[in-house]
């Protein structure tokens, strides 16, 4: 579990000259155009991109740019190609195929990994889980900027916070209660739901106090 955590945001970043470049090619023109300002070096990387903070030069507001690994689309097809073979050669195994169908199943998984690819369809979850979550106090969904945004950059709000798994808050036990309601808020209500709720993506903004609940 420890070593799978490190894929949240800690993982060894690329080479940000490639970064960079990618940034200018997804969005169109020079980095320097767009931002006033963003770090030399990402502040975090997970597995399929690394994150850098930067200044947005039209209205100076504060965001994160995430940026897609290099070929992690070509790496992906492949995994999955193999282990879709790996899937047809479990169907000859009856103890195997009685109980699960394993291409049925990478073939389902194989469309959601995509979609995860496309940083514009992230973008367009992100606005509508805001607009959503927007009848529960004290949740905050970061502001996502589709202007700046392609297949493989993302630009979104910046926010400060502390991992809630790491925060030596005394409200930490409030928060996780609101956490299970804001999750079967989406469940139950929109039945549009956050899908990877894992410690990198949950903060403790610092802002929170125990009497708004």
């Amino acid at each position: 579990m420890v070593e799978l955590q490190k894929l949240c945001d800690k993982v060894p970043s690329f080479d940000s000259k490639i970064a960079f470049a990618t940034m200018e090619r997804e969005l169109g023109k020079p980095v320097e155009e767009v931002f006033s300002e963003i770090t030399p070096e990402p502040v975090a990387a997970a597995s399929l991109g690394q994150v850098y903070k930067a200044v947005l030069k039209a209205t100076g507001e504060i965001v994160a740019v995430k940026v897609q690994r290099p070929g992690v689309l070509e790496t992906v097809s492949l995994d999955l190609y193999l282990a879709r073979e790996l899937g047809f050669l479990a169907r000859n195994i009856p103890a195997l195929t009685d109980r699960i169908d394993v291409v049925a199943l990478l073939d389902e998984f194989a469309f959601r990994f995509y979609q995860e690819l496309d940083y514009n369809l992230e973008c367009e979850n992100g606005i509508r889980i805001k607009e959503y979550m927007s009848v529960i106090p004290m949740v905050k969904i970061p502001e996502n900027y589709p202007q700046y945004t392609s297949r493989r950059v993302h630009v979104a709000e910046w926010v400060d916070g502390e991992k809630l798994s790491q925060s030596k808050a005394d409200d930490v036990g409030a928060l996780v209660n609101l956490g299970v309601i804001t999750y079967l808020t989406q469940l139950l209500d929109s039945g549009f739901f956050h899908a990877d709720p894992h410690p990198g993506n949950m903060l403790r903004t610092g802002t929170f106090r125990k009497r708004d609940l």
